[in-house]
């Protein structure tokens, strides 16, 4: 997949000088474009939601495999579970910052490779084989999150980005619930020509992810303006969105004065402290959530389906909230996050506080209102935020990374000698949804000075340094609250 942004510049070349690239939005033909997103969200997205719903059934379906045999089966003991479910992220994140930088084009064959390491782990036999087959199950998924992010934000406009980004949290949402119906039908087969049920857990979602990925090489176009689905007159509305996107390092050299940017920016780490106890909870959740109702005294069939209804719930709040977004304050994710996040604490609270089988069920539920808002919404919320390729690529990559070094603890919380209650796991995820809210708060702050900042500039008519940079230093580029 070519360089949207680089196939801009080769045509910006030829473009008339009489056409400033601000000039655009007067001739593009709002109802061609209404039609050619339209077709975009029919025919990409749904293909990228399965992809992101796939890679995170791969990641977390070793937590279902859990509950039916894998830890006897391989003779594991003590914290090797906890290592093996934690061992995942060293590899994504060593590896996802780089893929943020160097990353230009969304390669499917990235779904290939992690669905060859899912069916492989089903046939490991000890702890060695299922912590190397761990390690390399993060390499592969470490570009593709970074991938399908930059894919989005070639084909669609800032004010578009941030839902269909929004849809890969959805997606993430749903695969816990289809991964408990997998489940609990997989399961069943267990002795099944001699192998155990879990072996052919990862069998079958394997071969699945490797279907998803043969379709994903056949069916996502490089540019929109390749796009198979497109007619002539989309494809000339979708060149000049192109255009109006292009921006100044089109040449397709690293700006690394934009890569210092991120780095040095608070709003930049503010963000990925966030994602950082967001994901803590959320990565322990997804692992863990099996583990948690059998500590309510279910038994392991019963225990997948138990976690579908609670999946779909946090799906189903999230896809709400999402829609929302475009009629009752669209800009405003911070408030959706410290609303939606007081939920999840109050689960939490729940959780550690009650005995009654009832009660720590309806406290999943809550744990999952506000974690896929939390989660999701940041990510878009600091993508719209930060303007420059690199340094947005960078400023996603530093919040995933330190979300993903959250999914390192969060491995190490649910410890087997803390069952069935696990107030360990609890107090701690309790202690970083706290985080993550204090610091959403921190960042409100710090981007509402920002503009109130440069809506002063330009009242006193102060010049702008920053515009001819494209930057989001800019006093005429406002932050989204």
């Amino acid at each position: 997949m070519s360089s949207t942004n680089s196939e801009a510049k080769k045509a910006a070349q030829v473009e008339p000088e009489s056409s400033p690239r601000g000039s655009f939005v007067d001739i593009i033909d709002p109802e061609v474009e209404k039609r050619l997103v339209r077709k975009l969200d029919l025919n990409i997205i749904p293909l990228i939601m399965v992809m992101q719903m796939i890679s995170f059934l791969d990641r977390s379906n070793i937590g279902n495999a859990k509950v039916h045999g894998l830890v006897t089966d391989l003779g594991l003991k003590g914290s090797d579970f906890n290592v093996a479910a934690s061992v995942f992220y060293v590899t994504y994140i060593a590896f996802e910052v780089p893929f943020n930088i160097v990353l230009q084009r969304f390669v499917p064959t990235i779904i290939i490779s992690l669905s060859l390491v899912t069916i492989f782990t089903g046939f490991v036999q000890n702890y060695g084989g299922l912590l190397a087959t761990r390690l390399m199950l993060g390499l592969c998924e470490a570009g593709l999150f970074p991938g399908l992010n930059y894919y989005l934000s070639t084909i669609y406009t800032r004010d578009e980005y941030a839902k269909r980004v929004c849809m890969l949290l959805v997606a993430t949402a749903l695969s816990g619930a289809f991964g408990g119906l997998i489940a609990y039908g997989v399961l069943q087969m267990d002795g099944v020509s001699g192998v155990a049920g879990w072996r052919w857990l990862f069998y079958i979602e394997g071969i699945m992810s490797f279907i998803v990925g043969i379709c994903a090489i056949f069916g996502m176009p490089s540019t929109t303006e390749q796009a198979w689905f497109l007619n002539s007159e989309e494809k000339h509305v979708a060149h000049l969105r192109n255009l109006q996107r292009a921006e100044t390092e089109d040449d397709g050299t690293i700006k690394w004065d934009e890569v210092r940017e991120a780095f040095a920016s608070p709003m930049c780490w503010l963000s990925g402290l966030i994602q950082f106890g967001g994901d803590i909870c959320l990565f322990s959740f997804s692992i863990f959530l099996p583990t948690i109702i059998q500590g309510m005294g279910y038994t392991n069939l019963k225990i997948q389906y138990l976690t579908v209804p609670i999946y779909l719930w946090g799906a189903v709040i999230y896809i709400v909230v999402v829609l929302s977004m475009d009629l009752i304050n669209h800009h405003r994710r911070s408030t959706y996050i410290l609303i939606f996040g007081l939920f999840t604490v109050v689960g939490y609270v729940l959780l550690i506080a009650s005995r009654t089988v009832g009660v720590l069920y309806f406290a999943c539920y809550l744990c999952t209102t506000g974690l896929y808002i939390l989660t999701g919404l940041n990510i878009t919320w600091i993508g719209s935020n930060v303007k420059g390729r690199y340094k947005r690529a960078v400023a996603i990559g530093m919040n995933q990374t330190m979300g993903n070094a959250g999914g390192i603890i969060a491995g190490q919380i649910y410890i087997t000698s803390d069952a069935p209650r696990y107030i360990i796991g609890q107090s701690v995820s309790l202690a970083a949804i706290l985080l993550a809210l204090a610091a959403t708060a921190a960042l409100f702050m710090v981007f509402r000075y920002q503009n109130v900042n440069k809506a002063k500039k330009l009242a006193d008519g102060v010049e702008d340094e920053d515009e001819a940079k494209a930057s989001d230093r800019s006093i005429h580029f406002q932050y989204f609250l």
